[in-house]
């Protein structure tokens, strides 16, 4: 599969650490121009070293995906860098704790905000730049590429967890929705649906909880934690010519957690 993405050009949102990066590397050595996107500052001669110049090349940039005037900025500034552009992953997402019955903490309205929103706002210029560069296309020509990730929090019912929960349940509906709109412009929308994942949000959680892992563990079929690269793979698939006739589809990666539902905790 390496190699399959040459002269493409992705933008991955939420790359500057855990999945995002990893996916971004990925695309890298899978031969495409990546911009990296995140919201503060990252270093990202750091994040693609040992990847060589020979493969894909690689671009910054800093923004916060729920203003819009930030999400036409890096729409602008990879058209400016590659020309066009082919692939989106929306990786940015924010996972907060909260009390169900607690109408001050505003943790619903952040998650919307971040988790959706900004996922919706960075697809939407997206589409339309697919859309502006391809006026040509052939009839029934695939041209473009989303991925959301998105989680089985959607599916269970965690109380703590209800705002992530919430977004995430909307996001596999927008994704759908995303996907019926954008099919006659032959633009793809999938998701992925994230379980036992050993992502930043969650190997932060395993520090301050040790005994958390021998329970995801314990509720997992496969019996061990992904790595990021796991779901990488999967991001590269769904963005090749190889999932072509895929479009509209929430992916799980977990494990076969989410087919036993065993673990009654927040461990995402």
């Amino acid at each position: 599969m390496i190699n399959n993405l040459k002269n493409k050009t992705a933008i991955v949102t939420g790359a500057s650490h855990g999945i995002g990066m990893e996916i971004g590397r990925k695309f890298l050595l899978a031969g495409a121009n990546v911009v990296f996107s995140d919201y503060a500052k990252f270093d990202i001669e750091s994040l693609i070293s040992g990847i060589s110049s020979d493969n894909g090349s690689a671009h910054s940039f800093y923004g916060n995906m729920q203003d819009k005037l930030s999400v036409n900025n890096l729409i602008a500034t990879t058209l400016n860098k590659f020309e066009s552009v082919d692939i989106l992953v929306n990786a940015n997402r924010i996972i907060i704790p909260s009390n169900p019955l607690d109408e001050k903490e505003g943790a619903l309205e952040k998650s919307l905000s971040q988790n959706l929103i900004a996922t919706l706002n960075v697809s939407q210029f997206f589409a339309k730049s697919v859309i502006k560069q391809t006026k040509n296309r052939k009839n029934g020509e695939i041209v473009g590429s989303i991925i959301n990730l998105t989680s089985i929090a959607a599916n269970q019912t965690i109380p703590e967890m209800m705002p992530y929960s919430v977004t995430c349940a909307a996001l596999n509906q927008m994704t759908r929705s995303l996907a019926v709109s954008l099919a006659k412009d032959g633009i793809r929308v999938n998701a992925i649906s994230l379980g036992s994942i050993m992502s930043s949000s969650l190997r932060l959680n395993l520090h301050s909880n040790p005994e958390l892992q021998d329970s995801i563990i314990d509720a997992t079929p496969l019996g061990y934690i992904a790595e990021p690269d796991e779901v990488a793979d999967l991001a590269l698939f769904l963005s090749s010519e190889s999932a072509s006739f895929l479009t509209g589809q929430v992916i799980t990666i977990d494990g076969g957690r989410s087919i036993l539902n065993k673990l009654e905790k927040a461990a995402y």
